[in-house]
Formats: structure tokens, C-alpha cells, sequence
């Protein structure tokens, strides 16, 4: 098979590809540190969402160098065929290329090259991620709770000698909004502002380099990059995709159960209002005095009751968070399925190779 290249292209390429090797750790992994792993105010029950929180991130972060890394040394392996080519040693340039990838073109693969922008590899597409904005939907609910909380304990206190806020209150407190703040970061990192700005770029390149290469080398360069690296950011997309759904999931869950718990405890509040008017007007009559003591029986029944509903919320609650735990350890199995796809040959790095 004949050989056409331009080496000049290769390398224009190759300089595109180090451009947006950078993006990995500038701005989607920085931009994921700051972001998408936020605990701080995860107290109470929240507490339970700090591993799933801290694993997603990690992962996350885990990709996004391993990312950096090897995307770098294919611009590093171009760049070595490009010299190669330059001094005349076509074999040693085609070499590289069929030789050092660890998953080779399909007999008969052919190209599917957009060649409408021959030699051009400028980056149509440039991330553009903003911050989460504060998320308090959850706020209110927490709010409302500690208001009936505090007519209920009222009440309780002096009636039956015991309150409901220090067995509620520890549970409910923190700052809900932050699952939905992360879930929120995760979404931008999965959208046409992030990673699949990536994904175009070098698209648009290899298009760009299509007219300027057509060698055995060039088919395994081209599917490298389009079979192997463009599903791959797919697939890291997805991966991304996984976390804010699981986490908007358990912001969802957490949203329902906290109103529950609110109107529960609406209704206590104004059951035991009215209990407790009861009680003090037999305890101001002289015919109701045996009364009373039936009517606290009841109203320590009631809150039993209520409180036990309650309860059953908070348990059903930790197992959103314990489901949301397993379905961020599910996506951080996919890492292993990514880091085969951009990663050279018998699980190694692509290794610069010397030329010559």
C-alpha cells in the first residue's frame, strides 16, 4: 500500500490533541473537585450520603487524569511518526501505529472522514461550565418541622415530661440542597459544555487529518481515535451522567420523605392543640378530674403512633442512601470498561517509542 502524508498535519493534529488533553484536568477536573463532591453540611442523616459522595468524586477524578495522561501520549506517538516520516523512515512512522495500539482496525475498517475542513485543527467547541447555583429546595420542609416541633414539645413537656426535637431535630438538620448542588455539577460535566466538547474536538480534527494521511498506519490511527477514544468519551459521559442521576434520585427521595415527615408532624401538632385544650378544661372541672389521666394515656398513645410513622420514614430514608451508595459503586465499575478503551497496549500506557 502506498503512502500519502503531509507531516506538517500530523503534527497540527497532534498539537490539537495536547490541547485538549489539558481539558481533563483543566476545567473538568478541577471544575469536579469544586463542585460535585461537596459534604459540608452533611450532618444527621446526610452523614449517610458522604461515602457515595466521596467515591463518585474520586472515581471521577481517577478518569480524568488517567485521561489527561493517555490522550497526551497519543499526541506524543503522532509527533514520533510525524519525525519519523520527516527523515524518510516511512517504516519506522508506520510502525508505530501498527504496532503499539493494543486493538487493531477490523479487516476491510474503513474511515467515516468528514473531509469539508482539510488541515484545520482549531477546537470548534470550548468547555464552558459554570457553577451549580444553591439548591434550598428542602430548606422550607426543615423549617416547618422545627416550627411544630416546638408547639408539639411544648405540649408534651408539660403534659407528659418529654419531647420529640432531640430525636427528630439530629436527623433532619444539614443542608439537603447539596445533594442536588452535586447532582447539578455532575450534569454539567456530562453536557454539551463538558466532556462532549472533548468529544467533538477531536472528531473535528481527525476529519481535519483525514486528506492529509491515507497509509495502513493512518486506518489504525483513525480507528484508535474514532472507535476507541470517541466511545470512549461516551462512555465517560455516561459515567458522569450515572452520578447526578443517582444523586438527584436521592435528593428526589429525600425531598419526599421530609414532606411526609412535615405533614405528619402538621397533624400531631394540631391533634395534640386540641387534646391538650381537652385536658385543661377537665382538669378545671371537678367532675372531669378522672378523666385526665385517660386523656394523657391517650395523648402519649397518640404521639407513640406518629412517632413510630416517623421513624419508619428515617428507616426507609437510609435505605435511598444505601441504595444510592451500591449505584455509585456500580458506575465506578464502568472505570475499568474507560480506561480499556483509551489505554495502550497489554493494559500499558501508550509508551513514547523511539524512532529512527
Amino acid at each position: 500500500m502506498s503512502i500519502t502524508v503531509d507531516p506538517a498535519q500530523l503534527e497540527g493534529y497532534a498539537t490539537q490533541i495536547e490541547r485538549n488533553a489539558e481539558l481533563f484536568r483543566s476545567p473538568f477536573r478541577a471544575y469536579c473537585m469544586a463542585h460535585c463532591g461537596h459534604t459540608d453540611g452533611m450532618t444527621g442523616l446526610l452523614a449517610l450520603a458522604r461515602p457515595a459522595v466521596a467515591l463518585a468524586r474520586d472515581s471521577s477524578a481517577r478518569l480524568f487524569d488517567s485521561g489527561e495522561r493517555e490522550l497526551f501520549q497519543v499526541a506524543v506517538n503522532l509527533r514520533a511518526a510525524s519525525t519519523a516520516y520527516r527523515v524518510g523512515d516511512a517504516d519506522a512512522a508506520e510502525r508505530i501505529w501498527l504496532t503499539v495500539p493494543r486493538d487493531h482496525a477490523p479487516q476491510g475498517y474503513v474511515e467515516g472522514d468528514d473531509a469539508r475542513h482539510p488541515a484545520d485543527f482549531r477546537d470548534p467547541f470550548v468547555p464552558a461550565l459554570t457553577p451549580p447555583r444553591p439548591r434550598d429546595e428542602m430548606a422550607e420542609a426543615v423549617v416547618e418541622a422545627r416550627q411544630h416541633l416546638g408547639v408539639i414539645d411544648n405540649w408534651l413537656d408539660r403534659f407528659a415530661h418529654f419531647t420529640l426535637s432531640a430525636d427528630v431535630l439530629p436527623q433532619i438538620v444539614g443542608d439537603w440542597g447539596t445533594l442536588r448542588v452535586n447532582a447539578d455539577g455532575y450534569a454539567a460535566l456530562a453536557g454539551r459544555e463538558g466532556v462532549q466538547v472533548l468529544r467533538a474536538n477531536l472528531a473535528y480534527g481527525m476529519d481535519s487529518l483525514a486528506a492529509s494521511w491515507d497509509s495502513a498506519a493512518a486506518t489504525q490511527f483513525a480507528y484508535t481515535i474514532r472507535d476507541r477514544w470517541l466511545p470512549a468519551v461516551d462512555a465517560l459521559q455516561h459515567f458522569l451522567q450515572m452520578h447526578s442521576e443517582a444523586f438527584e434520585w436521592l435528593a428526589q427521595e429525600a425531598e419526599t420523605t421530609l414532606t411526609a415527615i412535615v405533614l405528619a408532624l402538621d397533624f400531631l401538632k394540631f391533634w395534640i392543640v386540641e387534646k391538650a385544650l381537652r385536658i385543661l378544661r377537665l382538669a378545671g372541672s371537678l367532675l372531669g378530674l378522672g378523666a385526665v389521666w385517660d386523656e394523657i394515656v391517650e395523648l402519649v398513645s397518640g404521639v407513640l403512633t406518629v412517632w413510630h410513622e416517623v421513624t419508619a420514614l428515617f428507616e426507609l430514608l437510609k435505605l435511598a442512601f444505601q441504595g444510592t451508595v451500591r449505584r455509585v459503586e456500580f458506575a465506578a465499575a464502568e472505570v475499568r470498561v474507560i480506561d480499556d478503551l483509551w489505554l495502550a497496549p497489554g493494559g500499558n500506557r501508550f509508551d513514547p517509542l523511539t524512532v529512527g
